[in-house]
Formats: C-alpha cells, structure tokens, sequence
C-alpha cells in the first residue's frame, strides 16, 4: 500500500514514465496503433508495473492529476513520433471510471492541441464496470464526438451487464489476456466469439491483447479478432524504441524486440 503522499510525490518528483506496445492488424501485419502504459520508476523498490499502484489512485484523490500527467506525456511522444515520421497509428490510454467525465475530455482535447495531435489519434480504453450508466455512456459519446475514440477493455470480466451494453458508445472491444492465451479451449473460445459477435454489432473492431505465439495469432484471427497486441510482435518499451519497435514487426512477429 502506498499513500497519498508516495503517490503525490511520484508526480511531483517525476518519477512515473509510459511504456508503448504496438497492435497490429494480423491480417496485413501493419502497425496500427500502440497502447500506453504508466509505470513508476520507484526509488527503493525499482520499476513498479501498475497493478502495484494504479488501484491506490483514485481513492487518493489523485485520478485527474494522473490522467493529466498520462495524456500530456502521450500527446507530446506522439508528437516527437511525428517529427520524425514515424508510422504509429492511433494511441490508447487507459481510463480509470471515475475520470470518464467532462474534466478528461477538456484536459485530453487540451493536450492533444498544445501537441499538435488530431484527436482522432488518440483513444481511452475504460475497464467494464457495473457503475457504468447513463451519465458514463453520456460522458463516452462526448469523447466519441470530439473525435477521440472509445475502447472497452477487458471484455467478458468485470461486472458490466450485457443488457447496459445494448446502447454503449464504443468503437473498439478489446478481449483480455487470460482468454487469448486459452484460445482453443472450448469456454475461451466462446467468450473470444462473443466478444467478436458483439463488437460486429455495434460496428467495433475487436483487439486480442497477449498475442505470444503464432498458433495464439492464427486461433484468435480465425475467430475473427482484427488486431492482435502481445509480445509475438513488441514488449513495452520505452517511446525511443518504439521506431526500431515498429519497423521490426511483421505479419508473424518481429525481428526485434527489444526491453525497456
């Protein structure tokens, strides 16, 4: 458990950094896109992965200062890609619930500008929950007609009903890890297809996270999943890597992968 206060100072002292990972469309082996990924360079316990922290955050008080710091930080790495012409694609950020509201449009919108980045470039991935409801979706749409893009991550866990999705604003469903890896188990496969069936209905394009081999490549795509993300094409790495990351990757994986 950390307090507020490690956690204050994590931002104060510049101590957090975002990781990328590509996603690929597995059907013509282009990068499309990366995900980003906040870390926490810690002074005594190393380079921490947010499942040690992220969840400590909002009860803080602190999920608009980070959203603030993880869209600022994105944005102008997005723009020092673009200087030096590199193909990335449209870049996610994950969204904690609580932030989905007016202040994380104004403060994305607002980053992207100041970097000289289309909003189209960029999308918020936000966790399924059963909080989700009218002013939720509400607050999605607007990010939807700002031109930014919405992703429901982690289809098939968390405690969102079928029945609230009926009318949710989504543009990407992204199908999570566990599941992926267990392609060709029977139960894994039918959530894989759901999640396929699902996105296809509300006009989305699925991505399957965990992509680690080429059998794992070939279950999901068979599934009909459109863009795989996992370390058969790139690890994490750190925003300089990213171009060597990028032109390494091919439909079957990549010649390189390097490790931030």
């Amino acid at each position: 458990m950390f307090t507020r206060a490690e956690l204050q100072r994590a931002l104060d002292a510049d101590e957090l950094l975002l990781l990328y990972q590509a996603k690929v469309d597995m059907r013509t082996g282009k990068p499309v896109g990366v995900e980003c990924a906040i870390r926490w360079r810690h002074p005594t316990h190393g380079l921490l992965h947010a499942m040690k922290f992220v969840n400590e955050v909002p009860p803080a008080g602190l999920a608009p200062d980070y959203m603030r710091f993880i869209v600022r930080t994105a944005t102008r790495q997005m723009a020092r890609w673009r200087t030096a012409s590199v193909p990335f694609g449209r870049a996610s950020i994950n969204a904690w619930p609580i932030s989905i509201g007016r202040e994380l449009i104004e403060d994305t919108l607002s980053a992207a500008s100041e970097a000289g980045i289309d909003p189209g470039e960029m999308e918020v991935e936000s966790q399924p929950e059963a909080t989700y409801g009218p002013e939720i979706f509400a607050a999605l749409q607007e990010f939807r007609d700002a031109g930014i893009r919405v992703a429901l991550d982690d289809f098939g866990e968390g405690n969102l009903h079928f029945m609230t999705l009926r009318d949710a604003p989504f543009d990407v469903v992204k199908l999570p890890v566990h599941f992926v890896k267990r392609t060709g188990a029977i139960f894994d496969d039918m959530v894989i297809a759901a999640g396929v069936a699902f996105a296809r209905s509300i006009g989305a394009e699925t991505v399957a996270e965990g992509v680690e081999t080429l059998a794992i490549r070939n279950c999901v795509r068979d599934l009909g999943c459109d863009i795989g993300q996992g370390f058969l094409w790139s690890q994490q790495v750190i925003g300089d890597e990213l171009p060597a990351v990028l032109q390494a990757i091919g439909i079957d994986g990549a010649s390189a992968k390097p490790v931030a």
